[in-house]
């Protein structure tokens, strides 16, 4: 029988230390994970892990960047708001899914531990510049800050993150409403008849993400109008 290549090996090999270690974290919290953890529910080496990974706080921030559900989202589409919405909802729907995004959802959200605050850094830029892009393309009401915005929206997701973490089914759903709930606050009602904030856009979007092993990473994916997807 041939041999895996090398890299192949130990492609696959960093990948099962990232999963172990994104449900581990996931269930336990970084403090509550210890290297060891890793190790014995995987089928990796010391030396093949610290080949990898330095350290436990390399390896969580390895699972926090690759959490990031931006790579995963379709070409830009208008309305530009679209953009904020699809990244919300993939984000819950992959939580159900993707032990990773759990995990990283969770590492972000522990007060006096190295990655605190993470998520909120790396998505409040990102959604303040498609907010911004929204209100030059005229999709937003008069008076709506993008930076503001952007800020209350991720905070407003995180919240919604902590309060189902142990019930993370609902996340979708949730998730949908909260959306719906905020986009009616700062969009123009032209705008509002074209976004999707529905669950099934969220499944639309995992489906074809590289999570789901679809290979159609960047697909165009098609919003409806009318405002009939608006319902969650």
């Amino acid at each position: 029988m041939r041999r895996q290549p090398v890299q192949e090996r130990s492609r696959q090999t960093r990948d099962e230390i990232l999963d172990v270690a994104a449900r581990l974290f996931a269930d336990r919290g970084y403090a509550g994970t210890t290297i060891q953890d890793v190790l014995t529910h995987s089928s990796a080496t010391k030396g093949r892990f610290y080949h990898h990974f330095p350290d436990k706080e390399s390896l969580a921030e390895a699972v926090v960047t690759e959490s990031m559900v931006v790579d995963s989202l379709p070409p830009m589409v208008l309305p530009r708001l679209q953009a904020v919405v699809d990244a919300s909802i993939l984000l819950a729907t992959a939580s159900v899914r993707v032990p990773v995004v759990r995990a990283a959802c969770r590492l972000s959200t522990e007060q006096n531990q190295p990655f605190y605050g993470s998520l909120w850094t790396a998505y409040i830029p990102l959604v303040g510049d498609w907010l911004t892009e929204a209100r030059d393309l005229g999709e937003l009401l008069p008076g709506v800050d993008p930076r503001d915005t952007a800020a209350f929206w991720v905070d407003a997701y995180t919240g919604v993150d902590m309060r189902y973490r142990y019930e993370y089914e609902q996340m979708p759903v949730q998730i949908s409403k909260m959306t719906r709930q905020v986009v009616r606050g700062i969009a123009t009602p032209e705008t509002m008849m074209l976004l999707d904030v529905s669950v099934a856009r969220g499944e639309t979007l995992f489906e074809l993400s590289p999570w789901a092993g679809g290979g159609q990473k960047g697909a165009d994916v098609p919003t409806e109008q009318a405002g009939a997807r608006t319902q969650g």
